[in-house]
């Protein structure tokens, strides 16, 4: 029964991560894609304080895996953050480009961006906001997440 409860350490971080991404960008209004580092931080300890009760620390084939779904949901981390952000803050930075390129009030151009969004696919949207040191970020991430549960003196510390 462990094992199965094993992943959702990773998926809760990576969940959690993903969220308090999309928040920063909603307050502060820059990506930060370094914060795609953090995500694979609370995904790989997720994992690991989930997974170090459920499987021995000799089981080295085991242990690879619980790395290798961590890096995968510290992706999927990066991709809720990116959904989100498109989803909370796609609509005001619309308007605000509308504002500045017509010389119009913010009031006017909320419903023009409004459908404009609409108009596009969440997906159009997320890729018109990935640049490519994004993709270095998420790299770094799932690398961070992937090393975290495999580092033999985290795991015993947490074995104890």
């Amino acid at each position: 029964m462990n094992t199965l409860i094993a992943p959702f350490g990773g998926f809760l971080g990576a969940v959690i991560g993903g969220v308090l991404w999309a928040k920063y960008i909603q307050w502060t209004g820059r990506t930060a894609g370094f914060i795609a580092i953090g995500i694979g931080v609370l995904t790989g300890v997720g994992m690991l304080l989930t997974s170090s009760r459920s499987l021995s620390q000799d089981a080295t084939t085991m242990w690879r895996v619980v790395s290798a779904a961590a890096a995968l949901f510290a992706i999927l981390g990066i991709f809720i953050g990116k959904y989100l952000d498109v989803q909370w803050n796609a609509v005001s930075h619309i308007a605000e480009q509308l504002r500045q390129e017509n010389n119009i009030s913010l009031e006017q151009a909320m419903p023009i961006a409004t459908t404009l969004f609409k108009g596009h696919s969440v997906w159009e949207l997320m890729q018109s906001r990935l640049s490519r040191i994004d993709l270095l970020y998420c790299a770094a991430a799932a690398f961070i997440a992937f090393r975290i549960p495999s580092i033999r003196r985290l795991r015993n510390y947490f074995y104890r």
